[in-house]
């Protein structure tokens, strides 16, 4: 059965179900009168609702359509297989209650002021597949509200790539500190990663995007690309992939872009060379380019039918498990203490194991413990 059976046989992939049997007996606690003993408690202080209601472990899903898997900027509606699978992980890896809600806006304005009207249903919040740096402002504004928000573009992707990078160097002998870090694109998820990496002290990191390398002062760059150029390619080059890869020991590959990389470019990298093609569907590189140049190497992608899987769902159960037990809110810090926690599971890593599978019933806790 392919994808499209499989959506058409099942109408979609989530659906609500009763937390307990409802009959005649209990109706009257379930419903009306009852009720209303829950409603008058709610109203002397709404932080009751987390007590009496369902509030305390639902989580809404937040997308407008623009970045969404295989079609990029589309209607909303196209996005809604994508959150209704977001939505199944949440359940089964994180027992988390969550909301597709795909919504017809693309206004930053008015997905913020969605967010803020919905927040009395709901624990917190999950931004997904929204175009940068639109998502930014976003995720800013909603912070500023102090409403309990995570970006999985960006702060989910910049844990899981960082778990992998700290036992991919390790398996390749390499010393992070001291080698070079190309980051291939500056959306969400880049912008997520250089964030993480310049909160653990990477020095030596370049980036680049559609224009080329990123550089200080760069024209036509937003605040977010500004802050990137400011940080990273301290030597101030231009150009664009072959100058940014030269000399790598990682290239991160975020860009959307199938096949972006080639031959030429894996033989520009310094020896034994880590490389995280993680675009999907389709990565910027697969293994059988790569072994033209080399045989020593590690490679990950966000696919899973290949070693080394580094995708959001290692990371986001266990996290919103925290936010919503917790009612903490999630910062660098805290993203760099999961991504440890996350790494330290593997004992053992290697070329062909740098990170637990997305099933692994210890990364819940492992990631919970971490709030």
């Amino acid at each position: 059965m392919d994808a499209l059976d499989f959506h058409k046989k099942y109408r979609g992939k989530v659906k609500i179900m009763p937390k307990m049997d409802v009959s005649q007996k209990n109706l009257h606690i379930v419903y009306t009168p009852g009720v209303a003993q829950v409603t008058k408690k709610i109203a002397e202080n709404p932080q009751n609702s987390f007590i009496y209601t369902s509030r305390c472990n639902n989580a809404a899903i937040i997308t407008d359509g623009t970045r969404t898997i295989g079609v990029g900027n589309t209607i909303p509606e196209a996005s809604m297989p994508v959150m209704e699978g977001k939505a199944i992980l949440f359940k089964i890896l994180g027992n988390v209650d969550a909301y597709p809600l795909c919504l017809g806006t693309k206004s930053a304005k008015e997905i913020v002021r969605t967010v803020e009207i919905l927040e009395p249903s709901f624990g917190a919040f999950n931004i997904e597949d929204i175009e940068s740096p639109k998502c930014f402002e976003i995720m800013e504004e909603l912070e500023q509200k102090k409403i309990l928000t995570f970006h999985d573009d960006q702060q989910g992707t910049a844990i899981v790539v960082l778990a992998g990078i700290l036992n991919a160097f390790k398996a390749m002998k390499k010393d992070l500190k001291k080698s070079k870090i190309c980051l291939a694109g500056a959306g969400a998820a880049g912008y997520g990663v250089f964030k993480i990496l310049k909160e653990i002290g990477i020095k030596n990191l370049v980036v680049f995007d559609n224009n080329g390398l990123i550089y200080k002062n760069r024209e036509g760059d937003n605040k977010y690309q500004r802050e990137i150029g400011d940080f990273s390619n301290r030597e101030n080059k231009r150009g664009g992939l072959k100058e940014a890869i030269e000399g790598a020991d990682l290239f991160i590959g975020l860009t959307g872009k199938a096949g972006l990389l080639k031959t030429e470019h894996i033989s520009l990298m310094n020896k034994n060379p880590i490389i995280f093609a993680l675009s999907n569907p389709v990565p910027e590189i697969f293994p059988e380019e790569i072994n033209k140049t080399t045989k020593n190497y590690l490679y990950a992608t966000g696919r899973s039918d290949f070693p080394n899987q580094i995708n959001n769902a290692i990371a986001f159960p266990g996290v919103f498990r925290g936010i919503l037990d917790k009612r903490r809110k999630i910062d660098l810090k805290l993203e760099v203490k999961i991504a440890k926690a996350i790494a330290n599971l593997i004992k053992n890593p290697s070329k062909k194991r740098i990170l637990p599978d997305v099933f692994d019933k210890r990364l819940l806790k492992t990631i919970a413990n971490c709030f």
